[in-house]
């Protein structure tokens, strides 16, 4: 079964101004949509550009989860994106190269926007754990439920007394 494996740090705007010029790094708006959420699995639909995807991961807290997605055409994704309602979540990903790593950094849009997280994506646990993230990353937040997307779709960051 494939497995992600990843950790997710907040970024502030005044650290990210201090170390990265944004303009620079290949970057695309996505939108993205959740069909349906349990215990178990999120059902998500992504919209990037010109492509789509459907994507189910595991539920739960922590940098390891299953994980498996399939390509969409833009009609199938855009049909099943509509059947989203309002729970979806636009953003501008940046690729951002950082030794080995390609570290995705996701500002977000609409009602979550001042929100930016950086994703590092990683082999394996023992990779994940001794990894030093970039002096322009702030909290680790791999395990708080509070920024995982489908959560956002839900529980949109403008919305939030306190973080």
């Amino acid at each position: 079964m494939p497995l992600e494996i990843e950790k997710k740090y907040l970024v502030l705007p005044q650290q990210l101004d201090q170390h990265i010029q944004l303009d620079q790094y290949p970057h695309k708006p996505m939108v993205q949509g959740y069909l349906a959420s349990s215990d178990i699995a999120v059902i998500r639909i992504r919209v990037a550009q010109d492509r789509g995807r459907l994507t189910i991961k595991q539920r739960g807290a922590g940098i390891k989860r299953i994980e498996v997605e399939r390509d969409l055409s833009l009609e199938e994704a855009y049909e099943l994106l509509s059947l989203c309602g309002s729970k979806k979540v636009e953003k501008q990903r940046y690729y951002i190269v950082y030794g080995k790593y390609t570290i995705e950094l996701d500002i977000f849009l609409g009602e979550n926007a001042g929100l930016m997280i950086a994703e590092v994506e990683f082999g394996d646990e023992e990779e994940a754990n001794a990894f030093d993230p970039p002096e322009w990353f702030s909290a680790e937040v791999s395990g708080d439920l509070r920024y995982y997307n489908h959560y956002l779709s839900e529980h949109p960051y403008s919305s939030w007394k306190a973080i």
